[in-house]
């Protein structure tokens, strides 16, 4: 018990009496033990005359069922009587957590995550908090990265938790569950579980429940390693920050940055790729849509396969002379329409869009569909489509239609009332190319309806568009 509250008070470190510190608890094994130790700490320091101040802020998200997330309430507001530690509950309506995930293209669990630091912030900032503390363990850490792995992250997200980074501090992450558990358990201290940590739905759970049991039973080296790896990714990602921190991009005009094309490609290409993601961090606001960029899709535009790509809020493209970068206003955002001029790859709502120039289909070392960049060769069945540019996507009207075979097809010829809501139509000079949306089947987005095939002269000067949904190549 006396060395899981000595490893708190050293991540605490030396801090002068009434000191602020705003713990940010759950009820669930971790933030009850780090909230039991810091209230043991906080009356041994009194008793010697240093006491600091310990606030404890606990956010209901509206996700789970609402006498669960109650109880999980009632149960931290009694533990914090107990232990004498002033106590706030911030209630978000059950909900807005969803909507917001949806509204910004992010999942649920991101989106509970800004909610829950904006709470923590302005709840510091109210009382005058030195830090918010919180309940991350060693576990945690491994968790994140073998989660942030599996998803092709880069040094900056392989690199380890820090155990503080700005306000946020977490003084329990050189301890692992089982150590929480013991401590618990000595002090006869209960705690809440969540009933979603049992979802696979959620990667974590996937991981914590599937991937670390098998990791343990066949690799028992792989806790050391992964924390091994994540301090050396952390050293990697400093020394990356630092160097494109250096590259000098400009403010042309308002929200948007350019960038000399001699200068972006006169770096190494992995210093190019964390050029665009700082100047994308730069650009970026609270209130932007969509979550971090894919890696692979700047590092076709790093590596000069593509000349343009639509990142959600922004624009990038290479004009000639600068890599210039743009903001876009709300309303493009929203993904009202989207105008494509050139090949590139784009982004509109839960699309991502490829045009593929005729010279690209031809050329078969310039493609592969392992590298992320486009199919050498193209199956016969193509969910994709020749077309004039420009393109514009937009929102199908009642009135539009395309022809194959001598008929003339509406969007109620192809989906249902619910599927025509959601339908997008495709359109060049020649009129509308195609219907995306989901089709009566299931709820999947594909191309359902594509204007009839030009002949092979058209086709050897057309570009070729196709469409990734939810990350997955629809060819």
């Amino acid at each position: 018990m006396k060395t899981f509250e000595a490893s708190v008070a050293a991540a605490l470190g030396s801090r002068p009496a009434g000191t602020v510190f705003l713990a940010a608890v759950s009820g669930g094994a971790d933030s009850t033990a780090m909230l039991a130790a810091l209230a043991a700490l906080r009356d041994r320091a009194g008793a010697a005359g240093g006491a600091f101040e310990l606030r404890c802020l606990h956010v209901e998200h509206g996700i789970r069922p609402a006498a669960e997330s109650r109880g999980d309430a009632a149960a931290v507001k009694a533990l914090c009587a107990e232990l004498g530690v002033p106590c706030r509950v911030v209630s978000i309506r059950p909900g807005k957590i969803a909507e917001t995930g949806k509204e910004k293209r992010i999942g649920i669990e991101a989106a509970a995550r800004l909610y829950r630091h904006t709470a923590w912030n302005r709840e510091a900032q109210r009382i005058g908090a030195a830090a918010v503390l919180v309940a991350h363990t060693r576990d945690d850490l491994l968790e994140t990265t073998l989660m942030r792995f599996l998803r092709g992250s880069g040094p900056g997200g392989l690199a380890a938790l820090r155990q503080s980074r700005g306000r946020i501090l977490r003084p329990i992450l050189g301890l692992g569950r089982a150590e929480v558990l013991a401590y618990l358990a000595k002090r006869g201290l209960p705690y809440r579980t969540d009933s979603t940590n049992a979802d696979p739905v959620y990667l974590r759970n996937r991981i914590r429940l599937k991937l670390i049991p098998c990791l343990d039973e066949f690799f028992p080296f792989w806790r050391k390693a992964v924390l091994e790896l994540g301090e050396t990714q952390r050293l990697s990602a400093d020394f990356l920050s630092a160097e494109a921190a250096r590259i000098p991009w400009k403010t042309t005009a308002p929200e948007t940055l350019t960038l000399p094309v001699e200068e972006f490609f006169s770096h190494s290409e992995i210093i190019r790729e964390e050029a665009l993601f700082a100047a994308l961090d730069r650009m970026r606001s609270k209130d932007s849509p969509g979550g971090q960029p894919r890696r692979r899709s700047l590092r076709l535009f790093a590596q000069r396969e593509v000349s343009s790509l639509d990142l959600g809020f922004a624009s990038l493209a290479d004009e000639g002379a600068d890599i210039t970068l743009r903001r876009k206003p709300r309303s493009y955002e929203k993904g009202f329409s989207l105008l494509i001029k050139e090949p590139g790859i784009y982004k509109l709502k839960e699309l991502t869009i490829k045009i593929l120039s005729g010279a690209e289909l031809e050329n078969p070392g310039s493609a592969s569909n392992e590298d992320g960049k486009f199919p050498a060769v193209l199956p016969a069945k193509v969910p994709g489509f020749f077309t004039g540019l420009p393109l514009v996507f937009r929102r199908y009207y009642p009135g539009d239609s395309i022809s194959r075979g001598g008929r003339h097809y509406r969007g109620a010829d192809i989906t249902d009332k619910a599927g025509r809501a959601a339908l997008i139509t495709a359109y060049d000079a020649r009129g509308p190319v195609a219907f995306i949306g989901p089709g009566r089947a299931g709820p999947g987005i594909g191309v359902l309806l594509a204007r009839e095939e030009m002949n092979q002269k058209d086709r050897d000067t057309s570009p070729f568009f196709s469409i990734i949904v939810g990350g997955i190549d629809v060819q």
